[in-house]
């Protein structure tokens, strides 16, 4: 709940210009929300890490690194460019906002994102939860 009013303070705080997309308050937004970067998900024998709520802070990043089950940044995440006219909107066809991998193929994921002016963020990283359903869910390890 904490968590949540601090969110609602800060995007209150942030005015107008949120509502583009465009404030340039991702460095705020983001570590607060850092539970929320991905989630997984096991579905039709797959398993998928999706990166939505990333991709809709794109106009603010210039980067997004994912390690599978390392440290190292080996791979990055395709986002579409950022349209400032339309910064949240996400063509999935094109930009799929998810990791489509074989099931059981990742048990944690290292995510670290690099801002539009080149600083890089703590590396968060995240464990499927164990659910035997369909359902997306994440595990912050801390």
């Amino acid at each position: 709940m904490r968590r949540l009013l601090t969110i609602c303070a800060l995007l209150a705080g942030l005015g107008p210009a949120a509502a583009d997309g465009l404030s340039g308050h991702e460095k705020l937004i983001l570590p607060a929300t850092k539970a929320n970067w991905i989630a997984f998900r096991n579905y039709d024998g797959k398993q998928f890490v999706y990166f939505t709520h990333l991709v809709v802070y794109r106009c603010g990043l210039s980067e997004v690194r994912y390690a599978i089950d390392f440290d190292a940044f080996d791979g990055r995440f395709e986002m579409q460019p950022c349209d400032p006219q339309n910064p949240h909107a996400i063509d999935p066809v094109k930009y799929p906002p998810y990791l489509e991998l074989p099931l059981g193929h990742a048990s944690r994921i290292a995510v670290q994102v690099v801002y539009a002016d080149g600083e890089e963020s703590e590396v968060v990283r995240f464990t499927p939860c164990d659910v035997t359903d369909d359902s997306t869910c994440a595990l912050l390890v801390e």
